[in-house]
């Protein structure tokens, strides 16, 4: 599986969203009550992200009943709902670093990749715009990185409605399971400015009710 962001998210993310749509299908079918009710989630959106590498003009994948398209622009019928933009060699590092640890063969990875089309979350979102800069402080060779991320708007944004900074090592630590993301918002290793109030709220909604 290819490192190039651009390339991975215009072949292998679509492919890597499919196998796990597949796989809560799969498990579905065999009488998995959750799996059913994740699938349903994920089947029930319509909408694309546009995500921009550097400078590069944006990929855009569009979500559709369950199936994700890769172009230069929306499906037609479906909106843009995420904008976000992040540095390339980020990208390519933490791409790689999955590669070798051989986590994009996993089915549960498969199963988050699918679940970035979440119903529950753009109904909690109920429409209104919110938008953030994530720094990531401390990434080995690269320093902090800067993620630039918007819901409901069109393009990644410049003058974010808060930011947050979230020190690597507790990536590392959500990784490999001994931190969870109920843990990082309510023990303060995410470190929030700005308006986040509705992130908050969505953040809470759906820890408090999970499929």
């Amino acid at each position: 599986m290819t490192v190039q962001p651009i390339e991975f998210l215009r072949d292998s993310f679509p492919q890597l969203f499919t196998r796990g749509v597949e796989v809560l299908r799969g498990r579905a079918a065999g009488g998995d009550e959750r799996a059913k009710r994740i699938l349903d989630d994920v089947e029930a959106v319509t909408g694309a992200a546009a995500l921009q590498i550097d400078e590069e003009p944006p990929v855009v994948l569009s979500a559709t009943a369950g199936a994700l398209s890769s172009g230069d622009a929306p499906a037609e019928g479906v909106p843009i709902k995420i904008a976000a933009a992040l540095p390339g060699n980020a990208a390519t590092l933490l791409l790689g670093e999955a590669v070798k640890a051989g986590a994009l063969d996993d089915d549960e990875v498969a199963i988050g990749a699918a679940q970035t089309a979440s119903k529950r979350f753009e109904e909690a979102l109920a429409g209104q715009p919110m938008t953030c800069h994530l720094t990531l402080r401390g990434v080995p060779e690269l320093g902090d990185v800067r993620v630039r991320v918007g819901f409901n708007v069109t393009e990644p944004p410049t003058d974010p409605g808060f930011t947050t900074e979230l020190e690597y090592t507790d990536l590392e630590g959500v990784q490999r399971g001994e931190l969870t993301v109920q843990e990082l918002f309510l023990g303060g290793k995410l470190k929030m400015e700005g308006d986040y109030s509705l992130a908050l709220q969505i953040a809470m909604q759906l820890l408090t009710n999970p499929l």
